[in-house]
C-alpha cells in the first residue's frame, strides 16, 4: 500500500460567474377542438378496460394480504 501525505492543498481563487436571470419565454398553447362527431369513450375505451384489470388485480392483490397475514398469525 502506498504510504498516505500530508500535504496541504491549495485553495483555488476563482472568481464567481455572474448570474443572468433571464425571463422565462411564454409557452405557445395549441388549442385543441373536439370534433362533433368523435365519440370519447369509443376512442378511450381500452383506458377503462385497462383501469378495470387494474383494479381488480389490486382488490385481488389486498385480499391475498389481509388472508395471508391471518394465517400467518
Amino acid at each position: 500500500m502506498a504510504k498516505k501525505t500530508r500535504r496541504s492543498r491549495r485553495k483555488r481563487k476563482t472568481t464567481p460567474t455572474p448570474v443572468v436571470k433571464q425571463r422565462p419565454q411564454p409557452a405557445l398553447v395549441q388549442e385543441v377542438s373536439a370534433e362533433p362527431g368523435l365519440d370519447l369513450s369509443q376512442e378511450y375505451a381500452y383506458v377503462f378496460t385497462d383501469l378495470r384489470r387494474i383494479a381488480i388485480i389490486a382488490a385481488v392483490m389486498f385480499a391475498l394480504l389481509f388472508a395471508l397475514a391471518f394465517a400467518l398469525r
